[in-house]
């Protein structure tokens, strides 16, 4: 995927999610974490992880690295420059979320192997997996959609249907998505951090917040610290209305 830069002529800011949606508005608050923004009357939050690139007033950058080739680095190649920076860290979100993949994508060939999973219901995930980190969150939602119909039950998929959604910023349909994984894997603390992300997204604090503070205590139950600290920061932030 090539980087691309964000120029804003207007006085708003503009930040590209990877699935290519635009969101103009007023940056209110950025962590290491996530970022928040003033939008169509509303304050919208989301992870850094879904984010492309990001543009404040007149000054742009992309919250992507390129190599050589003008080519987006891979999340290896980043946690790689990070930790050679003494960024350690940032290098273990990389290579954590790398890792994920690459466990993701070896559950799905166990799968077809032990006969849990078809092997069309595979080609279908490998297909919106591919998308997926290109960027092509539209098609990578068709290819999912198709695998959900042979398999609906399986929570990954409900999961990554529900983040695909988050990042067209069509969050009804994520909730509706990360609920149902929730059903199937109770004990998902990504999933209840997105889901509170969509609640929030949606105006429904308290409903974020309450999803947030399962998220924190499984995080707990499994000595996750990067989780706990993102859901702290997000928790100390969130503002409850009526």
């Amino acid at each position: 995927m090539f980087a691309v830069f964000f120029f804003n002529t207007a006085l708003a800011d503009t930040v590209v999610l990877k699935s290519g949606k635009e969101i103009q508005g007023k940056i209110i608050e950025r962590t290491p974490d996530y970022l928040k923004i003033k939008y169509n009357s509303s304050e919208v939050y989301f992870e850094n992880k879904y984010i492309k690139s990001i543009a404040e007033d007149n000054s742009a950058f992309s919250s992507g690295e390129t190599n050589e080739a003008g080519l987006s680095a891979s999340g290896f190649e980043k946690g790689m420059d990070l930790a050679a920076g003494g960024n350690f860290e940032e290098a273990q979100r990389e290579f954590n979320d790398e890792l994920a993949d690459i466990n993701g994508a070896l559950g799905v060939l166990e799968g077809v192997k032990n006969g849990s999973i078809s092997k069309q219901c595979a080609v279908y995930l490998f297909k919106g997996f591919r998308d997926m980190r290109k960027g092509n969150y539209q098609d990578a939602a068709v290819s999912l959609e198709k695998a959900w119909e042979l398999n609906p039950k399986d929570p990954d998929i409900n999961y990554n249907l529900g983040a695909i959604y988050f990042a067209l910023t069509d969050f009804q349909k994520a909730i509706a998505y990360l609920f149902a994984a929730l059903k199937l894997h109770p004990e998902d603390a990504d999933a209840y951090l997105l889901l509170a992300q969509a609640y929030y997204n949606t105006g429904k604090y308290q409903e974020a917040r309450e999803s947030l503070l399962v998220a924190k205590k499984i995080f707990q139950k499994n000595s996750d610290r990067n989780g706990i600290i993102k859901t702290e920061r997000f928790l100390q932030k969130i503002e409850v209305k009526p």
